[in-house]
């Protein structure tokens, strides 16, 4: 199942209170629907008695017995604003479920798997990201998508993107790593955060994406959401996709209608790449006074141009 699925069920139900089976394929007792609020459920039926779970500000967890004597598992949206991440959610427990044997370990499977998320939840985000924030994650995915992929492979590409997890460079691989930068088509220089970025014992890359906001009848116009829909759709498993997801959350991005309008649209018009040696002419932490702790300062993108590769 793939996140539209999710929205279609949820766009069908037409009634307060009523809720419909995920599909007659699934291994466990999975539902979607609305409670008596007009709330979004993701509701799990089973025979056996669920974990003691907490809830979060985004998600209200319910356990109750039946009148059958089965276990109601009921996962609430409380805060509509988190719409998008809560379809992300229902995805992922529908998919990673699909995996489990029989349906006696289901319940704990789908307990165990909330726990996963609860961590996530907790620190998410209902701030829109800013149009700087949202050009550089288009650059970086872009690269991770037309570079990294076919040299490295889907896994072992999503897996060395640290940019998410604040790292000084943006991706870390084998015994390389790469840093990219998003710019505009026109520009002259680039912004360098701090000394560590280019600072680094072992050979790197410095990309630089061109990226120039664009209208959506653009046939070459790009999203963070198309750019993001197009990695997910190249992952074979549902457990590459939460690291995946999980890596986003943490800038605070997940897909959002607002992330595909004209706005958040760009076309990559190309990029340069440049070589990262000791020779390369960027500030190194052992050449700084040693009163000196935060730096950031800007590289003209003519002066490194000897150490652009073809």
């Amino acid at each position: 199942m793939i996140m539209t699925d999710v929205h279609e069920i949820f766009k069908d139900l037409r009634e307060v209170n009523a809720f419909t089976r995920v599909d007659s394929k699934h291994i466990l007792d999975l539902y979607l629907g609305t409670d008596g609020f007009s709330r979004k459920v993701l509701l799990l039926i089973s025979d056996n008695q669920p974990d003691n779970l907490v809830s979060t500000r985004i998600i209200d967890v319910a356990i109750g017995l039946r009148n059958d004597n089965r276990w109601a598992l009921s996962f609430t949206l409380c805060d509509d604003s988190y719409n998008d991440m809560f379809m992300l959610f229902c995805t992922d427990i529908i998919d990673t479920s699909r995996t489990v044997r029989n349906k006696a370990d289901g319940t704990g499977f789908v307990c165990e798997r909330y726990k996963k998320w609860q961590r996530l939840l907790a620190a998410a985000k209902s701030d829109l990201l800013s149009f700087s924030q949202l050009k550089g994650l288009l650059g970086e995915m872009v690269f991770l998508r037309d570079n990294l992929v076919p040299k490295y492979g889907i896994t072992p590409a999503v897996d060395s993107w640290m940019g998410p997890d604040m790292a000084d460079q943006d991706f870390i691989i084998d015994s390389t790593w790469y840093e990219v930068k998003t710019v505009s088509s026109g520009a002259t220089e680039i912004h360098i955060s701090s000394v560590e970025q280019l600072d680094c014992e072992n050979p790197g890359e410095l990309i630089v994406v061109y990226a120039d906001k664009t209208s959506k009848s653009n046939q070459y116009a790009q999203t963070p959401n198309s750019v993001y829909n197009s990695l997910i759709d190249m992952m074979p498993d549902s457990e590459l996709k939460f690291r995946f997801n999980k890596r986003l959350m943490h800038i605070g991005y997940y897909p959002r209608p607002e992330y595909d309008s004209d706005s958040s649209t760009f076309e990559v018009k190309g990029s340069s790449i440049y070589t990262v040696t000791p020779e390369f002419p960027c500030l190194r932490r052992n050449a700084m006074p040693a009163t000196v702790n935060d730096v950031t300062y800007t590289l003209s993108l003519a002066a490194i141009n000897p150490y652009r590769k073809e």
